[in-house]
């Protein structure tokens, strides 16, 4: 990203007050170049993070606020409202996931060469992840990572199938069975079992820590985007574009209703329970974030163009 391009950026970034703890707001990635934040009550924010090129997800610190954005074709920009400074971070190539850790700030961050973890002021890599084969050279979506924040460890997807658990430095911890092309997200509750989503071969697991596979489901219709209550185990998961569906920890349906028409994310409040779903065509056809209560009713609407990421900044602490 050029320097004029950041002084853009810079210009319309306003800092937002009641940073550091979590007040029901979502930030969301918005056509590739903006960044919103949504208050509780669904409203936009007046104030954005945008002129970005090709932004692929955001990530808040909610012990700080420090914003964390990846750019495909620019890598990874760090926010920190209280210091008005946005910066570069150490080169990811073509970055698509970021996993912060709210109990030291370090973000872990996914790209085409595999995964590093980046220290919490954004200046070094402390950690990194390359898969055995190599890197790829053409797939920016091949992996995807997210950290446990009770005991910092990660779990890393690789969309040719492999699986694995590491601990907080980047040693490898467990494997687990692979899948076909586990490329529809991951995410990981307290104890440190992970949900993962194949959304090709329509196929949703859930592992242990250690890689034993707990639950595998064959039957979900293009699984995108699972969204784990960290403290149960259950999971909320986007199902035919259109479905959410909420499931045990054993895999048993608790729930399901209709919430949008081409759903990209999901992501759970533990909170309040209530689900922020990115759809991107939404009644207006041009995309909508909306939020829903367990129960399957709308709390609000809000028509942001092509949104690709729901992300809160919820943190119970240890």
């Amino acid at each position: 990203m050029k320097k004029t391009v950041l002084m853009t950026v810079l210009f319309l970034i306003c800092v937002v007050t009641s940073y550091g703890q979590y007040n029901g707001e979502c930030w969301v990635v918005s056509s590739g170049d903006i960044v919103y934040k949504l208050h509780a009550n669904g409203n936009a924010d007046p104030n954005v993070i945008g002129d970005l090129k090709n932004a692929s997800t955001v990530a808040v610190n909610p012990t700080n606020g420090v914003v964390w954005i990846a750019i495909s074709a620019g890598g990874v920009f760090r926010y920190d409202p209280a210091a008005g400074t946005f910066d570069a971070t150490p080169t990811i190539k073509s970055p698509t996931g970021i996993s912060i850790n709210p109990v030291d700030g370090t973000a872990w961050i996914a790209g085409l060469d595999g995964v590093r973890k980046i220290s919490a002021d954004g200046k070094q890599v402390m950690a990194q992840i390359i898969p055995p084969d190599g890197p790829s050279n053409q797939d920016s979506g091949r992996f995807n990572v997210v950290v446990n924040p009770k005991d910092g460890s990660v779990w890393m997807t690789d969309g040719k199938g492999p699986i694995a658990r590491y601990d907080e430095n980047g040693n490898l911890l467990a494997n687990a069975p692979p899948l076909k092309e586990p490329k529809g997200g991951l995410s990981v509750d307290y104890q440190g079992n992970v949900w993962i989503a194949d959304t090709q071969d329509d196929t949703l697991v859930r592992y242990s820590p250690t890689g034993q596979q707990l639950v595998k489901l064959d039957n979900i219709k293009s699984p995108v985007s699972p969204s784990v209550n960290p403290k149960d185990g259950t999971v909320w998961v986007a199902t035919n574009n259109s479905t959410l569906i909420n499931l045990s920890a054993t895999g048993n349906k608790i729930t399901e209703f209709e919430v949008g028409m081409a759903i990209v994310a999901v992501t759970f409040s533990p909170a309040d329970g209530g689900i922020w779903i990115a759809d991107m065509l939404g009644e207006t056809f041009t995309g909508m974030v909306s939020k829903w209560t367990s129960k399957g009713q709308v709390l609000f609407k809000n028509a942001i163009p092509q949104p690709s990421t729901v992300s809160i900044g919820f943190w119970e602490g240890n």
